[in-house]
């Protein structure tokens, strides 16, 4: 299966129709339909339902439109990296963050980075940690904004500063006294937990301590749920300080926990030992700048 083969396969998985795929290729329907059963034939494999009108995937077909995206994905940054080699940085960077550094991070930072290198394109997921660092291995990403912890053996890495954890309850269905800004981890094992499941080591270990058990209702590997579900009044959620900034629901309020171990971190990451295209090699170099600033000027 060669490139050409993929860009054919996935124009038609894309558009569920040969005869539209054919002329977004700007070729004929015959040939296109018969390079796809060749393809098939090589991979011994039916890729596509042809029963109904539309083209639907089959298993197989779904599996392969996943791994042709991210090969000419790869395809692509590959060439631009080469082409880029002793030009003016530019280029499309390939970038993972999880929400939060996407909602209080990015947006300020990006609009920095843009003044020194307006000709960086970028192209963003955002994801779990797991998943970035997944796709980091794979070379479909450059860099990765994430949580720690992370496996750090094949990673390069500059930390954030600490910050803590909190509890965001709504107050309308389980309300507390007024003036109170901090509940002790006693008092939050009162409280059905929403937590992002990154968290739930850090938090049991915290609770053990305070010889408490903690009530898990929701585990999810998203905080939106989770939020949603506390505004509902089903429990508590724990989430880093930076994301409970941005939530301005009426029905929710902030408390700080009385426990100086529940704290996280976020970090820039990137894989070891991998050529840097001179876009991520700036932006690196640009965040490392950045945050050193405020690290060494907190009240910048």
């Amino acid at each position: 299966m060669n490139l050409q083969q993929m860009r054919y396969f996935l124009s038609v998985a894309e558009t569920g129709n040969i005869t539209m795929a054919a002329r977004l290729l700007h070729m004929a329907q015959p040939p296109l339909s018969r390079q796809i059963k060749q393809l098939e034939a090589e991979l011994e494999t039916e890729l596509f339902d042809r029963s109904s009108r539309r083209l639907q995937l089959t298993p197989s077909g779904v599996l392969l439109l996943h791994r042709v995206r991210e090969i000419l994905n790869l395809t692509e940054r590959s060439l631009q990296e080469v082409r880029s080699v002793g030009q003016a940085v530019s280029g499309t960077l390939y970038m993972g963050a999880v929400s939060t550094a996407n909602y209080m991070l990015l947006p300020t930072l990006i609009k920095d980075f843009n003044k020194l290198y307006p000709q960086v394109r970028f192209q963003l997921i955002t994801e779990a940690t797991t998943r970035i660092t997944e796709l980091l291995e794979k070379g479909i990403l450059e860099i990765g904004i994430v949580r720690t912890p992370f496996n750090s053996n094949y990673f390069d890495s500059y930390n954030l500063p600490e910050e803590k954890l909190v509890a965001i309850i709504n107050t309308d269905s389980q309300p507390l006294p007024p003036a109170k800004t901090s509940l002790a981890v006693s008092e939050l094992a009162a409280y059905p937990l929403l937590l992002h499941q990154k968290y739930e080591n850090l938090v049991s270990s915290v609770f053990r301590k305070h010889r408490c058990q903690p009530l898990y209702f929701c585990r999810s590997n998203d905080t939106i749920p989770l939020l949603g579900w506390t505004e509902a009044g089903l429990g508590a959620t724990i989430l880093p300080q930076s994301a409970a900034v941005r939530e301005t629901r009426p029905k929710l309020a902030v408390y700080e926990i009385e426990d100086d171990e529940l704290t996280t971190t976020g970090a820039l990451v990137w894989l070891k030992k991998r050529h840097q295209s001179a876009a991520a090699a700036a932006f690196i170099s640009f965040f490392i700048e950045y945050f050193s600033a405020f690290k060494n000027h907190p009240g910048k």
